[in-house]
């Protein structure tokens, strides 16, 4: 059996543990600070279990201390930690779900299809297969069928739907930030503008289109649920599952990455109370996406 600290770091385990670093370098932490697993588990959008696993990973790397009954702390001052030598293979179950996504955009996996053929076609087992098909339903582009088997359900998969799609979203999401009965969640914001800033502060990699996307769905219903009124909300969550699998296929770089700079500016105008102006922000923004977007999978295709 392998010792503790020559065990392999499971996958999540080690993008949990390179995203803390980045977090308490964006925020500047000194040495000897706390890092609570509750607060780490909510910035993250997973449970504690994963976010412990992970600092124990930092704990054997030095740059975390663990004391009991009090938690774990810095061990520097965070502009002094590198982002840690962590191995983070990509895992099977990763790799196959994109290959999944990449199929279903091309319009090879549609309708009905039964267990027994995915696992023939991808050659892969049950247990993974099971995995995937958990992951896809729960992102909502596949469902059990009663009885055995599965349904892939309509995403968008055309330029020309991408495009509906945004000229949708322009004018649902703009008028949800002006309805009367809008409140500021201020903990979600705060939430939000420190995912914001380690996304913008962390590296272009693979994975990068998967965190933008993520992040931004975030932003987009929450910003939207704080209009009060769920029925905009139910649009702007249709849209996102919808949309989900072809903007995987939007090329990232450092000018795209650089206008998620504009959903904190919205951020900042609806804490100042300037609806209007984040409504009119959000507008362009969405417009402009829809044309880059569009334009950028017209190339691909």
């Amino acid at each position: 059996m392998k010792r503790t600290s020559e065990r392999t770091v499971k996958p999540l385990i080690s993008q949990l543990a390179i995203g803390i670093i980045e977090r308490v370098r964006s925020q500047d932490k000194p040495a000897g600070s706390h890092l609570a697993e509750q607060e780490l588990a909510d910035a993250f959008h997973v449970s504690r279990g994963p976010v412990h696993e992970a600092l124990m990973t930092l704990e054997r790397k030095g740059i975390v201390v663990f004391h009991a009954n009090r938690g774990f702390f810095l061990t520097r001052p965070a502009a002094e930690i590198p982002i840690p030598d962590i191995e983070a293979p990509v895992s099977t179950e990763e790799e196959m779900y994109y290959r999944f996504a990449e199929d279903r955009i091309l319009g090879k996996l549609h309708g009905h299809i039964s267990e027994a053929e995915l696992m023939s076609r991808y050659g892969i087992s049950r247990i993974r297969l099971m995995k995937i098909l958990m992951r896809m339903s729960q992102e909502g582009w596949v469902e059990r069928r009663p009885g055995h088997g599965w349904n892939f359900l309509p995403v968008l998969d055309t330029v020309e739907a991408l495009d509906k799609s945004y000229r949708f979203r322009i004018l649902v999401e703009p008028a949800a930030l002006l309805e009367p009965s809008y409140r500021v969640d201020p903990v979600v914001f705060a939430r939000l503008r420190e995912e914001h800033e380690a996304l913008l502060a962390g590296p272009i990699d693979e994975r990068m289109p998967f965190r933008m996307f993520e992040t931004g769905v975030r932003f987009h219903e929450q910003i939207v649920s704080c209009s009060g009124n769920p029925y905009f909300l139910d649009a702007v969550r249709h849209m996102n599952r919808l949309r989900r699998l072809i903007e995987y296929r939007v090329p990232v770089d450092r000018i795209r990455l650089d206008r998620y700079r504009e959903h904190l500016e919205i951020i900042t105008l609806l804490e100042k109370g300037d609806n209007a102006s984040a409504s009119a922000l959000l507008h362009d923004h969405l417009d402009r996406s829809r044309l880059k977007k569009t334009k950028k999978n017209k190339k691909n295709g």
